[in-house]
């Protein structure tokens, strides 16, 4: 293949699990109930350029009329193609920055590993325009961040475990780089779901519909799951149509594949503590 699947720095630490800043801590105070938690998730959009007016339109929607708390997208802002260009990352930024809510911006396949070649200087445009997105908003919350790869973060928020990951679907350009990127994913969840036990509940967000490419993470994301014990929404995009199962070994997982967001608004999920669904979805909020 041509090109070469560019990384982030790791020169700073050989410690996948660090972090370089602190999260929000509140699931360690003894409250005795929380609050509910409301988020948006949105993925695969802009996929085409004339879906450009859309995420505009649900930006503008979403800002008069979403409860939500924050915002995140979870990858693919065009379709795929096998180079890439600084104006599509340019313009979807700015559609994003519109958001009134703070919001964070996962990688997915067709803006980096799908851009065969341009690999590396499509992953440095995705590191300008979207490398910690979340602080542009003053109220965003703050995040702890991988060391050997900053675009995995984690906070808590009323309860609740937050956690994305850079997992993406497409080719295998570079088996090593990809088996480390997973190995540093499953290292991050891992150590997340140790470090909150005062938690009753863990969302985690990534681009990717598992396939076999991603065995040696889901394995060890099913064995965490079964050893943190409470409910886990995974959530991600790739797909474009709507799935909301329970495919993997730990059954205290529940996968949710947002819409494509061509084709729907962002979906609003609402964390509850003691509910009968601990997990509440809107497809259709606005």
């Amino acid at each position: 293949m041509t090109g070469s699947t560019a990384m982030p720095d790791e020169s700073s630490s050989s410690e996948p699990t660090g972090s370089s800043s602190s999260g929000e801590g509140d699931d360690t105070t003894g409250e005795a109930s929380w609050e509910p938690l409301v988020f948006s998730v949105m993925g695969d959009v802009p996929y085409e350029p004339e879906e450009y007016g859309i995420l505009v339109q649900q930006v503008a929607d979403h800002n008069a009329l979403s409860p939500s708390e924050f915002m995140v997208h979870v990858g693919d802002i065009k379709s795929g193609s096998p180079i890439c260009f600084e104006v599509t990352y340019q313009d979807v930024s700015t559609a994003l920055a519109g958001l009134a809510v703070p919001t964070f911006v996962l990688p997915g396949d067709n803006e980096w590993n799908d851009c065969i070649l341009n690999i590396d200087e499509s992953w440095a445009w995705w590191e300008e325009y979207f490398s910690r997105f979340n602080e542009a908003w003053p109220a965003s919350p703050t995040v702890e961040r991988q060391e050997v790869r900053d675009e995995n973060f984690a906070w808590t928020s009323e309860g609740v475990l937050l956690v994305g990951i850079n997992l993406v679907g497409g080719l295998v350009h570079n088996a090593e780089e990809w088996a480390e990127r997973l190995d540093q994913d499953a290292q991050w969840v891992e150590s997340q779901f140790e470090a909150h036990p005062g938690v009753y509940a863990a969302v985690i967000f990534a681009h990717a519909n598992p396939t076999g490419d991603h065995t040696a993470y889901v394995t060890r994301m099913e064995s965490a799951a079964l050893d943190f014990g409470r409910p886990v929404l995974f959530i991600h995009g790739d797909g474009h149509s709507w799935i909301d199962d329970v495919p993997f070994a730990a059954a205290n997982i529940r996968r949710i594949q947002v819409d494509r967001g061509g084709n729907a608004p962002p979906l609003q999920v609402t964390v509850e503590e003691g509910a009968a669904e601990v997990f509440a979805t809107e497809r259709m909020p606005f």
